[in-house]
C-alpha cells in the first residue's frame, strides 16, 4: 500500500512538473519591439519605416493602427508571421504612441 502511494505521488509530481513546463512555453515570449513611422499606403495597408535606416515592414492588427496612419511615430509590440503569400507581416499586438509625427528617411 505504501508503494501504492509513493507512486501515485510520483505520478503527481511528474504530472505538475510537465504542467509547469507547457505554461512555461508562453507564445507571446517571441513579442518584439519596433518603433518607427506609421503610415497607411495606397492599397489601404499599413508600414512602418525605421526612422534611422528607411527599411519598411508591412503591419497589421487591432483598428487603432489607424488612428497613428498618418505618419506618427509609434512603438509596435507583436510578433512576425507570413501571410498566405508567404510575405513577411508584423503582427500588432500593443501600440503605444510616440509623436504625431515622425522623419523616416526616404528609400
Amino acid at each position: 500500500m505504501r508503494e501504492m502511494i509513493g507512486l501515485l505521488a510520483m505520478a503527481l509530481v511528474i504530472s505538475c512538473v510537465c504542467s509547469g513546463v507547457a505554461l512555461a512555453q508562453d507564445p507571446q515570449k517571441n513579442e518584439t519591439t519596433m518603433t518607427g513611422c506609421l503610415n497607411k499606403d495606397s492599397s489601404g495597408g499599413y508600414t512602418l519605416t525605421d526612422e534611422k535606416t528607411g527599411a519598411k515592414t508591412a503591419v497589421t492588427g487591432p483598428a487603432d493602427l489607424e488612428k497613428h496612419s498618418a505618419n506618427h511615430t509609434v512603438t509596435l509590440t507583436g510578433t512576425e508571421k507570413r501571410d498566405a503569400n508567404g510575405k513577411v507581416m508584423f503582427e500588432v499586438t500593443k501600440i503605444q504612441h510616440v509623436s504625431t509625427s515622425c522623419k523616416a528617411p526616404s528609400q
